[in-house]
């Protein structure tokens, strides 16, 4: 999932607690890799590429492709900072068999990168040329905001997320809108900063007042943005999956391999294998 401008997509891998979300989620790609005999992998939006390094430490051959060139620039400084030859390249949905394909073994597209389709169009050529870059029996892996349940229970917001950072301390807060077609989700992403200065500043009580005269806003600042995703419960990944091709689908509520269950689950995670063997 890319955000709009430079900082803002650094600000991408404060949101996310890398370390417990790879070892979380590292097991269970490690061992669906090994039960399906996988060697290469495209890692579709990848974002800042920590999926991909993981991947990549396991001794696969993997590509992250991303369309931002920012984020792309966040992916190669993790990658130095971890020491992983990744290979990593701009490209988008529909450009996935051109980069990597058409015989990769496994395709991976996480952080709610899949909706930013935009269309049942978009969906459908993302999901073709996933299967187009796959080797037969490949397997897919998509994961995602559980739309179903969004949608249902219209829900407006998402608990918030502090993170201190050297640069000041952050809130990351997601408010919720719907299209009145039901078919999109706008998303605004606001991300609240109190400067690191008022962290690090002597606090005493006699100093307070000429705090708040010296800066009326405390040190706070706040940064959005405003993205609309496309609406993919997951009756319709089912039917879009099969009609790209795709079979022994699973929908599952978290990495340990749990069903979904469509009502109460906060994300979607889609396990597919294309036709052929």
């Amino acid at each position: 999932m890319s955000f709009g401008t430079h900082n803002e997509e650094r600000e991408y891998d404060e949101l996310v607690n890398w370390d417990a979300r790879l070892t979380r989620e590292g097991p269970f790609f490690r061992r669906l890799f090994e039960e399906r005999g996988v060697r290469s992998v495209a890692d579709v939006g990848a974002g800042s590429a920590r999926h991909s390094i993981m991947y990549r430490s396991w001794g696969l051959d993997v590509t992250a492709i991303d369309p931002s060139p920012q984020m792309l620039e966040l992916a190669r400084e993790n990658a130095a900072r971890l020491g992983s030859d990744v290979r990593i390249v701009e490209g988008g949905f529909g450009e996935v068999a051109r980069i990597a394909g058409p015989s990769v073994d496994a395709i991976t597209c996480t952080g709610n990168a899949l909706p930013h389709v935009r269309s049942i169009e978009g969906l459908r050529e993302a999901l073709g040329d996933f299967a187009t870059a796959l080797v037969p029996g490949g397997v897919l892996v998509l994961h995602y905001l559980n739309h179903e349940r969004l949608l249902k229970k219209r829900i407006r917001t998402m608990s918030p997320v502090f993170r201190e950072t050297p640069s000041g301390d952050k809130f990351f807060i997601r408010l919720l809108d719907y299209t009145p077609t039901g078919d999109g989700i706008l998303f605004d992403f606001v991300t609240l900063v109190r400067d690191s200065s008022v962290r690090e500043t002597p606090h005493t009580i006699e100093s307070w007042p000429k705090t708040l005269e010296a800066d009326p806003g405390g040190g706070w600042s706040v940064r959005s943005r405003r993205s609309l995703h496309f609406a993919i419960p997951g009756g319709l990944i089912i039917a879009e999956l099969e009609r790209a091709g795709f079979g022994d689908i699973r929908l599952l509520g978290d990495h340990e391999g749990r069903p979904l269950d469509a009502d109460a689950d906060e994300s979607l995670i889609v396990v597919a294998r294309l036709a052929g063997s």
